[in-house]
């Protein structure tokens, strides 16, 4: 039996990586292969040992799955460079800043990556709120509407590319004011904070772009405090599908969640397998990029 060790940089149980997980492990299921899962609980230097571990142990799975966590991708891949066992980047890729190169240049053993389209999907973001702003009754406001933006941990390639797709949009809108763009580590509590803080800063901000579901359901409760009203007073967004943004979607509390990316677990276990199997995807492509839907609000 084929065996996969995946490393996932937050807990059991966290609203994304747990529909990446549960993707990944019917794959594997249905392919008979065994899935072994680290928890990193945020921890980029849990996470490097958590891969050394592996790397070494005699019985180690036969290829080890992360992502770049917080940069500490070139140190993982270094890890598995030295004692020769394949790895698959899934998630979080590498900024050119990084300097890796592609999979089987710089690093042999770094077989393939599959990653969203990441600044396509901050700007999909960007266009579902500004178009709704400006449609909505938000519009009847005084123009410019102004805009913020609640993005994740700083050195995440997510949050980077994501935060550059609104950037993008912005652009080319001038009816929007892009005041501030600040990061709240993936945290819910965070984002309640940020934002709470950025409305006292920005009384007039009524589109609120936000780089995970779980942000927005701290945007959400912190806008409930301050006595505004979805729809009425602003509107947020956020990226995942998380069980949480679906349902606030539902019940019009968040415009739109952008998802579908937690499948990519799954289709990284087909490509690996087929690699396991002799046939190497390397003769179709070793960078392969996935995209995302949007759900709004009805």
């Amino acid at each position: 039996m084929y065996s996969l060790a995946f490393f996932a940089p937050r807990g059991e149980g966290d609203p994304f990586w747990g529909l990446f997980i549960g993707f990944m492990q019917k794959a594997v299921d249905d392919f008979g292969v065994e899935l072994r899962v680290h928890y990193a609980e945020g921890n980029r230097e849990r996470m490097s040992q958590q891969i050394a571990i592996e790397a070494t142990t005699k019985n180690r799975a036969d290829v080890l799955v992360f992502p770049n966590f917080k940069k500490g991708g070139e140190k993982f891949l270094k890890i598995i460079e030295e004692n020769q066992v394949p790895a698959f980047v899934v998630n979080s890729g590498f900024t050119e800043d990084e300097q890796v190169g592609l999979p089987r240049e710089k690093y042999k053993f770094w077989i393939g990556e599959l990653l969203p389209a990441e600044q396509d999907v901050g700007a999909l973001l960007a266009e579902n709120l500004i178009k709704e702003g400006l449609r909505s009754q938000l519009a009847s406001n005084k123009l410019p509407l102004e805009m913020i933006g609640i993005t994740g941990i700083v050195s995440d390639y997510a949050a980077i590319q994501r935060t550059k797709g609104l950037q993008q949009v912005v652009k080319d809108y001038p009816e929007i004011r892009l005041r501030q763009i600040v990061p709240a580590n993936w945290s819910e509590d965070d984002a309640a904070k940020s934002f709470s803080m950025l409305k006292r800063r920005y009384p007039n901000v009524t589109l609120i772009w936000s780089a995970s579901d779980v942000m927005a359901q701290g945007v959400i409760r912190s806008a409930k405090i301050l006595g505004l009203v979805s729809g009425k007073d602003f509107l947020v967004g956020g990226i995942d599908w998380a069980q949480a943004g679906l349902q606030s979607v539902r019940k019009g509390d968040q415009h739109v969640s952008i998802g579908g990316h937690f499948m990519e677990g799954g289709w990284a276990v087909v490509l690996i397998y087929d690699y396991l199997k002799g046939s190497d995807f390397a003769e179709l492509n070793l960078s392969w990029r996935s995209s995302m839907t949007s759900v709004t609000a009805p």
